[in-house]
């Protein structure tokens, strides 16, 4: 499921969960974005947060756009969970 969270009139926060045993590929980082063309926001920041981790081409987009936390389950209760 897709959300949403509105920061103001130009920046937006686009999540999603991903709740499967299978890493989660890039994918589902390409369609987050796909989605978010929808709406019209200047700033946009993504967040994928699944429960078994990510392929190494999900990681390397992500590094390689710099608007992209990658938020693994395991990490979630720990400081900030946002994988670097």
């Amino acid at each position: 499921m897709l959300n949403i969270i509105e920061q103001d009139k130009n920046t937006a926060r686009f999540a999603e969960c991903k709740w499967t045993n299978e890493k989660v590929d890039l994918g589902a980082l390409e369609t987050l974005v796909k989605h978010s063309e929808l709406f019209n926001y200047k700033t946009k920041h993504y967040y994928l947060f699944p429960k078994s981790g990510f392929t190494k081409g999900c990681i390397d987009k992500a590094n390689e756009m710099g608007n992209v936390s990658l938020v693994e389950y395991k990490n979630m209760n720990k400081n900030s969970g946002v994988m670097e």
